[in-house]
């Protein structure tokens, strides 16, 4: 009986021992970037952007007065007559 139990508790050490050297395996990663997600990114980024600029742009456009909206709209359709970069075509022309 004595040499059984010294066998099992000698057994018991061994798997013990065994699974004490193991590597533990590493953690599960949770914030996995996929291209995917890196496309979403970049559009909800442009978007953003985009959004910003507008406001930006109604702002200043708001905090001006009536003879310079005049000026900046004179400008602004010279511009576009003259640069070939930011063409428009002939009907948005008419009811600039």
């Amino acid at each position: 009986m004595k040499k059984i139990i010294q066998l099992i508790a000698f057994a018991v050490a061994l798997l013990g021992a065994q699974e004490s050297f193991a590597q533990n395996k590493p953690p599960r990663q949770t914030n996995v970037v996929t291209p995917q997600d890196g496309a979403n990114k970049e559009k909800e980024n442009k978007r953003k952007k985009q959004e910003e600029y507008k406001m930006k742009r109604e702002k200043h456009d708001a905090i001006q007065d009536k003879a310079t909206k005049k000026r900046m709209k004179e400008s602004r359709k010279k511009s576009n007559k003259t640069g070939n970069a930011n063409r428009l075509p002939w009907y948005k022309k008419i009811f600039m």
